[in-house]
């Protein structure tokens, strides 16, 4: 892939796709940033990493183009503020984003909602733990550790 960089945007559009399918989306395709991003980029997990990041993206994605906002770090050449500026961005225009979650006038249990999202990154991937800790954002050890404490808290709140 690294040596064949207009390979890459015809794989792009072929898995954005295949997800628009799988993730009843609509993405129409990739921004011109996110395009030059792509050409630029090393790849060294080849296809299996586009796919991975296609699949990110478009899970998280809420608009019709995938645009840096949601790229994983390390993608993009200045990581440095992409998704807080996007996500400031998107306050500024009084739209929410998944991290800009309401609290509830009642409250909420905190690891009842983290157990929840941790369930619907495993569904979003099948299962495969490694992607799921991606789609939170998170290592594989984090995302084990953290399904081993909401397990044993909610085996300690079965047992009071």
């Amino acid at each position: 892939m690294r040596e064949r960089s207009d390979d890459v945007i015809r794989l792009a559009e072929h898995y954005i796709a295949h997800f628009n399918e799988r993730l009843r989306r609509r993405v129409r395709g990739l921004s011109l940033e996110v395009a030059e991003i792509f050409r630029h980029y090393n790849w060294p997990g080849n296809v299996r990493e586009l796919r991975n990041v296609i699949e990110r993206v478009m899970i998280l994605e809420d608009s019709d183009l995938i645009t840096p906002a949601y790229l994983p770090r390390g993608l993009t050449p200045d990581d440095k503020g992409t998704r807080a500026s996007a996500l400031a961005a998107q306050a500024a225009r009084g739209e929410s984003s998944p991290a800009s979650f309401r609290l509830p006038a009642e409250g909420i249990v905190l690891d009842d909602l983290e157990m929840s999202l941790v369930r619907q990154a495993l569904e979003h991937s099948a299962g495969n733990q490694t992607r799921a800790a991606e789609l939170l954002g998170i290592s594989r050890d984090q995302l084990r550790y953290r399904l081993k404490k909401l397990e044993e808290a909610s085996g300690n709140a079965a047992t009071r």
